[in-house]
């Protein structure tokens, strides 16, 4: 296998999934034994779980020496955190890439071998992989209509792989938008703001093997876009956000986390 082409960090979320954190260490884990040149660098970050805290920090404790492995505990649960806890994740990245994804996406060994060693990542485009959806129903993928106009077609709706310069472009992720999970949504109409580098989008790979992976049954599409109910209640929110994110000195002030946090 060739040198790397790509440095890149997965910044994880996880929220008391043990298969899913298990099955994501390990396979890194598998990574780092194949591919000698390029160690694995990973960043999970506990979303304040109290009931799955200690295994969170036993799992990050075995498999630390094993590959680059970061792993921040948030102290306190203030409901749906993935904002905070990407931001986060992305503060410790220590590489110009980060993959931003959940803990039930999963890298197929294709795409691993792809991002480092054979796709040339431009730093002025962010990329969207494309993937596969392991459910009982049928359902090969997430078909949404993002801000821009774009169909961001079989690809999940939060995953992201760009530089961390592009992703602290945006000003990060909006706190306020922690209970309606419209964070996702802003975070995409922020990137690329006049006057800044044009980042562009682009899917990683038509091929199969080089996909991502989401070990999940079906979700409505309340899940992602939130019911009506919340979505009506937070829309006077919402359209305050996207009038003062057009102001970079603005959204640069804002909070980026909300809670304490540990480094396990």
């Amino acid at each position: 296998m060739a040198s790397r082409l790509n440095d890149i960090t997965m910044v994880m979320t996880w929220y008391g999934q043990e298969d899913h954190l298990m099955s994501q260490l390990e396979f890194y884990n598998k990574m780092a034994q194949r591919h000698r040149n390029c160690i694995p660098k990973l960043v999970v970050v506990n979303d304040g779980h109290e009931e799955g805290r200690q295994f969170f920090r036993n799992c990050i404790k075995v498999h630390r020496d094993r590959f680059d492995l970061i792993g921040i505990d948030v102290m306190e649960d203030v409901g749906f955190n993935s904002h905070a806890c990407r931001n986060l994740g992305v503060k410790y990245a220590t590489s110009d890439w980060v993959y931003l994804m959940d803990a039930d996406c999963y890298e197929t060994i294709g795409l691993y071998k792809h991002l480092r060693f054979e796709k040339e990542l431009k730093d002025d485009m962010f990329y969207v992989p494309k993937c596969d959806m392991e459910s009982p129903e049928e359902m090969s993928g997430y078909e949404l209509l993002c801000p821009k106009g774009i169909i961001k077609y079989k690809t999940h709706p939060n995953t992201w792989i760009m530089t961390k310069e592009c992703f602290w472009s945006t000003g990060g992720y909006d706190l306020e938008c922690q209970g309606v999970r419209h964070g996702d949504a802003e975070f995409f109409t922020a990137i690329g703001r006049p006057g800044w580098k044009e980042w562009d989008y682009d899917l990683v790979s038509d091929d199969d093997d080089k996909r991502m992976v989401v070990k999940t049954p079906r979700r409505d599409t309340f899940y992602i876009r939130q019911e009506r109910g919340k979505q009506k209640q937070a829309a006077e929110m919402i359209n305050f956000l996207r009038v003062r994110n057009k102001n970079p000195y603005h959204k640069y002030r804002k909070t980026l986390w909300n809670s304490p946090y540990e480094l396990v």
